[in-house]
């Protein structure tokens, strides 16, 4: 029996500030599949895989972030 092709799971992690996750991932050891860049207008993904294979995808909504910037303090 053959493996099915692609990918078991995908795991959807959001994060405050991608470049940071990317960075800290990164100088941890990580190896991404796809860096940061934008999906869209509105939000930015970056992509990694765990030790299974499984896909884990890190999204930074941008429309919170400017939110969060706007806030009154």
């Amino acid at each position: 029996m053959t493996e099915p092709e692609g990918y078991r799971a995908l795991v959807v992690l959001r994060v405050d500030d991608l470049d940071a996750a990317h960075a800290k991932l990164t100088s941890r050891g990580a190896e991404f599949t796809r860096d940061p860049g934008p999906m869209g207008e509105r939000i930015r993904v970056a992509y990694l895989e765990d030790p299974e294979g499984n896909l884990i995808e890190l999204q930074e909504w941008l429309a919170l972030r400017e939110q969060a910037g706007s806030a009154p303090a």
